[in-house]
């Protein structure tokens, strides 16, 4: 739509309540009729709640004539049931448009808080937007007028038939575009939403990897194994550092990637570990073969293997032990607790974006186990 509303849902139905009112009070009283002015305020009211829930134009257009038709007629039905048990000229219409407006109001934001596009960006409505919803607008009132107008002819006979028929066409074609409209908005909205999650991904990935300790330690200990000489060693540190950056650009755009990929990275990612804590660290893998062509998030196994580096005090006096195992539903990593004297700073962010991918591809999700002296997360196998 062309703005954004910021009303209160329940301000704006019992406001427009209150106005239908008071339309047909001053309408009985001055001896009008009062349904032209009743469609019109009909129409505002769906407008704005629209406005409110950020639905298109074509949407709105779908919308105002559907709540017409279906206000009209529950209008006409509530009138006719109310006039059983009160019969008075003001008392009466008074309370079938008061209850009419407030459930077509309420239905309208239930119907639309469940299809509302959450638009974070405001886009301007192109002429042939603007002009179906003045198309849709005045159809809504040419109807109604032509009622008015002919009501002595029209609620007869064939007539009534014809009348009932045509209504009830536009009600069916109108439901069965605002669905489908409605469906196909949600599906681009989950669209656009995996596509944020995935570039979310992306983000704490390189943010993880490409950060100041990881390069710092990584060059600190490449300048290390020049000094002393070992120019074989530095060439395979090197590559195995290329290949950790090579798998990252490689699955950047992937939203899993085979156990055997990701632990070929683990592998390499758990050399470069070693050269910087030498016996400090020890990792035993237990995987079956036929488990390797399953699938896992991207640097989902890598990302827990470093956790448990970072949360955990790395010594050879005490080894930190990283276990890696499958069972054809889950890859199991435990680790031993060795806490460190200076707890170390997390957000904890990337772990639980695991879990929220897990938890959508994935009935059981991400499990996490904790006892006094293990920590144990099992993912389950894609």
């Amino acid at each position: 739509m062309i703005m954004t509303l910021r009303l209160n849902t329940s301000t704006i139905i019992h406001g427009f309540a209150v106005l239908h009112v008071a339309g047909v009070v001053l309408c009985r009283l001055a001896g009008i009729n009062d349904d032209l002015i009743l469609t019109s305020l009909t129409i505002f009211m769906t407008v704005i709640l629209c406005l409110r829930y950020h639905q298109s134009v074509q949407f709105s257009a779908t919308v105002i004539i559907i709540a017409n038709i279906v206000g009209y007629l529950m209008g006409t039905g509530i009138a006719a049931l109310v006039n059983l048990f009160v019969s008075h000229r003001l008392l009466s219409p008074t309370i079938a448009t008061f209850t009419t407006t407030e459930t077509i109001g309420w239905g309208l934001a239930f119907f639309l808080k469940q299809y509302s596009s959450h638009s974070s960006s405001e886009s301007r409505a192109t002429p042939k937007e603007i002009t179906l919803l003045i198309i849709a607008i005045a159809a809504v009132l040419a109807l109604r007028f032509i009622i008015r107008r002919f009501s002595s002819t029209i609620f007869s006979g064939e007539l009534l038939l014809g009348t009932l028929a045509l209504m009830a066409s536009i009600l069916i074609y109108s439901v069965i575009y605002m669905v489908e409209y409605a469906f196909t908005a949600r599906r681009n909205a989950e669209k656009e939403r995996d596509k944020a999650e995935l570039a979310k991904f992306q983000y704490l990935n390189l943010k993880r990897q490409v950060n100041p300790h990881f390069l710092f330690n990584s060059l600190n200990i490449l300048d290390a194994l020049v000094l002393d000489g070992k120019d074989e060693e530095a060439s395979v540190y090197i590559h195995k550092l290329a290949g950790i950056y090579r798998y990252m650009l490689k699955n950047e755009d992937e939203s899993t990637v085979s156990l055997r990929d990701e632990m070929t990275y683990v592998e390499m990612y758990m050399d470069l570990l070693k050269v910087r804590f030498q016996e400090g660290l020890e990792m035993e893998v237990d995987i079956p073969g036929e488990d390797m062509s399953k699938s896992v998030i991207p640097c989902s196994v890598q990302l827990l293997l470093e956790n448990a580096t970072k949360h955990n005090a790395v010594s050879p006096d005490r080894p930190l032990r990283v276990s890696i195992t499958s069972n054809g539903q889950h890859i199991t990593v435990t680790n031993n607790l060795i806490p460190r004297l200076t707890p170390s700073q997390s957000s904890g962010m990337g772990l639980n974006y695991i879990r929220e991918q897990y938890n959508e591809r994935s009935p059981g999700g991400v499990e996490v186990i904790q006892t006094g002296d293990e920590y144990t997360v099992k993912l389950p196998l894609l």
